[in-house]
Parts: C-alpha cells; sequence; structure tokens
C-alpha cells in the first residue's frame, strides 16, 4: 500500500535527524512489521491505551467519522481490531491506560509512567 511507504519514510526521515522529539503514531502503524520493528528499535515508546468506546467517541468528538459513518457494526469492528492488535501494542516500552482520564490525568499518569 503506497500510505505504508509514505509512513516508512516519513519515520525513517524523522529519526535520521536525531533530534529529541515526540512522535505520534496512528494506530494502524503496527500492520507493517518493518515500520512497527524500526519503531520499536529507535525509540522509545508508549501505548496510549483505552476503551474501543473512549476510541470511538474521542474520534466523534474531532468531527471524524470516516470509516464508522453508517457502518452499524463500527463498534463491533473497532473492538475486534483493537483486540487484535493488543499484543503488538504491548510491545511498547511502556503503556499508559487513559480510560476515564480526562487529558490532564493521562499527561500526569504519562509523566509519572516516565519516571520510573
Amino acid at each position: 500500500m503506497l500510505f505504508r511507504s509514505y509512513e516508512r519514510r516519513a519515520l525513517e526521515r524523522i529519526l535520521e535527524r536525531n533530534d529529541p522529539c515526540v512522535i505520534a503514531t496512528g494506530g494502524s502503524i503496527v500492520s507493517e512489521p518493518a515500520t512497527y520493528d524500526l519503531l520499536l528499535s529507535a525509540c522509545f515508546t508508549v501505548w496510549l491505551k483505552a476503551a474501543p468506546e473512549e476510541h470511538m467517541s474521542r474520534v466523534a468528538a474531532q468531527g471524524y467519522y470516516r470509516p464508522m459513518a453508517g457502518n452499524g457494526e463500527a463498534m463491533e469492528d473497532l473492538r475486534r481490531i483493537l483486540a487484535g492488535r493488543e499484543a503488538l501494542y504491548g510491545q511498547a516500552d511502556r503503556t499508559v491506560d487513559t480510560a476515564g482520564r480526562t487529558v490532564a490525568e493521562s499527561l500526569e499518569a504519562l509523566q509519572r509512567t516516565l519516571e520510573r
């Protein structure tokens, strides 16, 4: 897929700079093993975990409804996708569960996790 090759090249360019930075990837980055392996090997990674319902409500709150618009099975699809990726996400260096937390509370939990 063309998008995946662009994603890989973008990550490579960022890593070539060797500047400290935060990279926020899409959750589907785990779908391309070579790209995900590069991310895991070159970066300190954190999985910001949330319940499927929160994923859905956060996306909707941003006004973004694709690809779930008109899909009566969107929530079940999301649950299946997240469950299928859980082991891959779990390879991150740290996990922060953001379920039921505000942005400020999630940031605080992230900071505590990084201090460990």
